[in-house]
Formats: C-alpha cells, sequence, structure tokens
C-alpha cells in the first residue's frame, strides 16, 4: 500500500506539534514494508497534495475548519481515499473535555479548549468523506464514538528501527528535560522538581515549550538525563505517547507522574501512586539515568512492535489485508 500524510489543515505550530506522530507511523508502516511519503509542512493557506488511485491512501489528521470539508468533499468526488488519524480524546464536552474550570482565569488555555469544543463538533463532517479512523487514545468507548463516523481502532505509536536517534551523547547539563505546552500545572510540578535538587528552575530543568523543529528539540533534550511526563490538566489522565517514544528513540528514560490511564506504558514504565513517589523516582532516575533507558527500550521494543501498534488496528478496519514483507522507504512529496 502507498501511503501520503498531509497536514495541509494545521497551522506551522500545529504541524510541528504533530510530527513526531506521523514520523512513527511512517516508520511503522515502513517497517511493515509499505511505501510512506510526507508531503513537506507547508502553510496550511496552500492547496494540498493529495495522491490518487485504488491502492494509494491519504492521511489526514483531525483538526478542520469548514472550508477544509469543501477541500476533502471536491478530492473525494475526484476519488480520492482518505484516512483519518485522530490524536484527541472526544468527551461531552468537547474534545479533551472542552472548557473546563481551571481555564476559565487563563485566557491562552480558554481560547485553546474554545477550539477543541469547535473541533470535536466540525469533525463528523470531515469524517463522512474517510474510509477508516485511527485513534491514539485508548478505550472501548473512544473506538465506539469515532466508529459512529466510520470503522475506527485504537493505533499505539510504536517502536520502528527506523525511530532510533541515538547518535554520539552529549553529556548532560540538567538533571530533567520538558517539552511541549507550558500549563500552570505543569509549571508547578517542575518549580517542585527542581526544590527537589535544591537548584532553581532553569538550571534543574532544560524546559521547550516553543515548539522547535525535531533536530533542535532533540539537541536539547539530550542536553538532559531524564524527560519527564507531566499532564496538562488534572482532568486529563492520559500518557502522551509521542513524548515517551521521542524520548527513548533519542537515548533518555522517561519518568512519569501518576496517571488514571496508563496502560499500555505500564509495561514499559512504573507509574508512582502518589505525586511524592514521583519526585522520588525522579531523583533515582538522574542518578542512574542510563541504565534506566536500556531497561525502558528493552521493554519497549517487546511491547510496542509495528505489527501490534499499526497492522493489527488496519486490519480491524479493513484498510489492509494480509501482512505484507518487504521493505520500502519514506520520501517527501515533490
Amino acid at each position: 500500500m502507498y501511503w501520503a500524510a498531509n497536514l495541509w489543515n494545521h497551522s506551522a505550530t500545529g504541524q510541528r506539534s504533530i510530527e513526531d506522530i506521523i514520523g512513527i507511523i511512517g516508520r511503522m508502516l515502513i517497517t511493515l514494508g509499505h511505501e510512506f511519503v510526507w508531503d513537506p509542512p507547508k502553510s496550511n493557506d496552500v492547496a494540498p497534495t493529495f495522491i490518487y488511485g485504488p491502492d494509494r491512501l491519504n492521511m489526514i489528521v483531525e483538526g478542520f475548519r469548514p472550508h477544509h470539508i469543501e477541500i476533502l468533499a471536491k478530492a473525494r468526488a475526484g476519488g480520492c481515499r482518505f484516512i483519518m488519524l485522530a490524536t484527541e480524546e472526544p468527551t461531552p464536552t468537547g474534545f479533551n473535555h472542552g472548557v473546563t474550570k481551571a481555564s476559565r482565569g487563563n485566557a491562552g488555555m480558554l481560547a485553546m479548549q474554545q477550539e477543541m469544543v469547535a473541533r470535536q463538533a466540525i469533525f463528523p463532517a470531515a469524517a463522512e468523506y474517510c474510509e477508516g479512523i485511527l485513534h491514539l487514545v485508548p478505550g472501548e468507548h473512544i473506538t465506539r464514538w469515532y466508529g459512529q463516523y466510520a470503522p475506527s481502532a485504537q493505533a499505539e505509536l510504536g517502536y520502528a528501527p527506523g525511530l532510533v536517534r541515538i547518535r554520539p551523547q552529549p553529556v548532560p547539563e540538567f538533571d530533567f528535560g520538558f517539552y511541549g505546552s507550558l500549563s500552570p500545572r505543569r509549571e508547578k510540578v517542575l518549580e517542585k522538581l527542581a526544590k527537589a535538587v535544591n537548584k532553581p528552575l532553569r538550571q534543574a530543568v532544560n524546559i521547550v515549550s516553543d515548539f522547535k523543529t525535531q533536530e533542535a528539540r532533540d539537541h536539547e533534550m539530550r542536553r538532559c538525563k531524564v524527560i519527564v511526563q507531566i499532564r496538562k490538566t488534572e482532568e486529563m489522565g492520559l500518557v502522551s505517547s509521542s513524548r515517551c517514544n521521542t524520548a527513548l528513540m533519542i537515548g533518555r528514560p522517561i519518568v512519569a507522574e501518576p496517571h488514571d490511564l496508563s496502560k499500555p506504558w505500564d509495561q514499559v514504565l512504573r507509574f508512582p501512586a502518589t505525586m511524592n513517589e514521583f519526585f522520588d523516582q525522579a531523583l533515582m532516575a538522574k542518578v542512574a539515568w542510563s541504565s534506566l533507558h536500556r531497561d525502558q527500550l528493552e521493554k519497549f521494543k517487546k511491547a510496542f512492535p509495528p505489527e501490534y501498534c499499526i497492522g493489527e488496528p488496519l486490519r480491524k478496519i479493513g484498510l489492509i489485508g494480509q501482512r505484507v514483507g518487504n521493505s520500502a522507504g519514506m520520501t517527501a512529496l515533490a
């Protein structure tokens, strides 16, 4: 099968925020013998480059506005095939719990969460033109929700040899690293983490919150001994599988705080029951970070093979048949 990922419906920041996810899925498909191309990131005002043909599928990522639906409808009428990648958690109040009480005093968070409400509302219109939906949030109830609109299955962000980016490593300057959008909750946890090692925050934790390129972000995280996984809000109990995957692929272990929805990552990480345990684990990890990474990486390879993570979900929704065995490569569309 020939696949093309296209992020035309996302802003430049949005494209960078899902760059890891697309790369992980693409490398897993390549490992299973498919060909995968990625339309280079461009302005979301530029017309998308879709591929056409019975054995060609366009992978698009949830996050649409009304004019995007018109583009999908026109392409589908011309014979274009689409599969949706859904990264958010549907809830009765909008994706990722919509507008929460915690956001109402924070203008930035409020705007972002209002966007999540709008994105969930328009999702069915986009899904109408898709042959299947792969969702990343675990749970049968999530599959049922997405399954209202197209055949759906959960995919995992697993291991593929082409993802490993362990190059000659610098001597870490920081005890901990965190990347992603900051929130009041995350800032508070990071400040407590710095106090636990008796250092100012900016000396203890290397924080990358401005969505750098993948190469620049990887460089910054290699300056750290341990990558920490911290929930954005209290309501979100999900593990960021892309952050955990990325950390392991660049040679760094992960220490995660308590998560209500820790599966299947509890096969790789030891999730603490309390925040005090989290800080204790972080202190131990910064001493034994290299051996901890080796242990986590071996567990990750065994628990998250490509066949389980992407092959089986695609078979469940009927988009691929028997497993193929030839190797291909990831390229960019001209």
